[in-house]
């Protein structure tokens, strides 16, 4: 029997196999239409940290609550190492370094899946603009090799 350790693990594990099985499959149904589903994916995912970890987003730069919200999922849910987000001429790009899910992100992607609209980082950051009233359209690109997962924002 595993241990309490192994379980947990073994569950977030199969939670996370869940999710990239829908993922798969709410792309073969609706393609790109799947996209209109990363805000309410996002929302659902500030509403906990919110409530779990004090986010406060009003009145913030987009900037500042992309970076805080690159710590929490460093700090507070492990999901990489580092969260490097730097402002570009059409938006902001954020870099999860050591990023968890590597391999389950690149085989969905190479499975013919073109967005990852569940991507977390990404939904979350959808939605803390969309909050600050800044529109923004994005792109997850999944660095297998590096371990990278890197998140795109222009805003429109």
């Amino acid at each position: 029997m595993a241990t309490e350790e192994a379980k947990l693990a073994n569950r977030a594990r199969l939670w996370g196999l869940a999710t990239l099985g829908m993922t798969y499959g709410v792309w073969e149904l609706i393609q790109e239409s799947s996209t209109a589903l990363s805000p309410a994916i996002g929302e659902s995912i500030v509403k906990e940290m919110e409530k779990a970890l004090g986010l406060e987003i009003a009145g913030e730069k987009p900037e500042h609550i992309l970076i805080e919200l690159g710590r929490i999922f460093v700090d507070e849910y492990g999901f990489a190492t580092e969260a490097k987000v730097e402002q570009t001429d059409k938006g902001f790009r954020v870099t999860l370094v050591n990023a968890v899910g590597t391999p389950e992100f690149s085989a969905i992607k190479e499975s013919g899946v073109e967005k990852l609209f569940s991507h977390p980082f990404y939904c979350a950051g959808l939605a803390v603009l969309a909050r600050l009233g800044v529109k923004a359209r994005g792109d997850v690109l999944i660095d297998k090799t590096a371990k990278c997962h890197v998140i795109t924002y222009e805003l429109v």
